[in-house]
């Protein structure tokens, strides 16, 4: 097969956050080299005040070079790629509402993706929804977080929304319950969902020629998703330039076709600026 990329992205990372690998520059020539078409960069969110060693920048140091970076680039290949700039994003409500209303309001990024994977807590000490020890306790306060988030109406769609079956790791009564709750709201707010392609260049394999197996994107909750008829986007989430060629775009389209998704090729960037 000839694992043709994609023809739009906006889901992709940079060196600040602490776990990828690569210049801007290095990034974006890779996404035209590869054939695509639009390349969102979407770095984990900077918040001020608030650094997460191996996660996201430290604002005070990152926030305007990657500002910065990415205008330049935009404009330096406006002929060959069509290039966003935003953040892929918690929702904090005491700690973000206003940061990322001023994010947007005033063009400083294009769009935010609500990708939850910590909070903070009543000592503002990160913490990784994972490592809660009582699984059913870490899927609830996801659900919580997750959903007052795309009830903010700040976000361009859901990233990863199944991350839970990382950690919660089976599909019975409680994660469908779970599965219905995120599902129902997206198609009440009318968002698109996510299928994340990052742990597919990492997923295991026991035998040679067996499927991939991953924690997500997790096969039932994207049935669900099926059955809603909710669109998705097919997000990279790519941390090194390679990955743009690499990565299994074959297993990606053969996963949405066998679930019989409603996948949207591009979408819109509606702009949040204020006049």
């Amino acid at each position: 097969m000839e694992n043709k990329p994609l023809k739009a992205n906006y889901h992709s990372h940079t060196f600040r956050c602490g776990h990828a690998e690569g210049t801007d520059e290095e990034f974006v020539r890779a996404a035209i080299e590869n054939g695509y078409e639009i390349y969102g960069v979407t770095d984990h969110v900077m918040i001020p005040h608030h650094p997460q060693m191996g996660m996201r920048g430290t604002y005070e140091v990152y926030a305007q070079n990657y500002f910065d970076s990415i205008r330049a680039l935009k404009e330096k290949y406006k002929s060959k790629i069509e290039l966003h700039l935003g953040f892929e994003a918690e929702w904090l409500e005491d700690v973000t509402a206003d940061y990322y209303h001023d994010l947007l309001s005033k063009g400083i990024v294009e769009y935010l993706l609500l990708g939850q994977h910590c909070f903070l807590d009543s000592s503002n000490h990160w913490v990784w929804y994972r490592d809660i020890y009582d699984t059913k306790e870490a899927t609830r306060l996801y659900l919580k977080n997750l959903i007052e988030g795309m009830k903010s109406g700040d976000f361009l769609y859901v990233a990863h929304p199944d991350l839970y079956m990382m950690w919660y790791g089976k599909w019975d009564d409680f994660a469908k319950e779970i599965a219905h709750e995120i599902i129902n709201t997206a198609k009440d707010l009318h968002m698109i969902l996510e299928v994340n392609m990052g742990p597919s260049r990492w997923g295991k394999k026991n035998y040679i020629g067996q499927e991939l197996r991953v924690p997500y994107p997790d096969e039932d909750f994207w049935n669900v998703v099926a059955e809603a008829d909710i669109p998705c986007v097919i997000g990279v989430d790519n941390h090194r330039p390679y990955e743009l060629k690499t990565s299994p775009y074959d297993w990606v389209r053969s996963f949405v076709t066998r679930h019989k998704l409603r996948w949207l090729e591009t979408i819109d960037i509606p702009s949040r600026k204020t006049k």
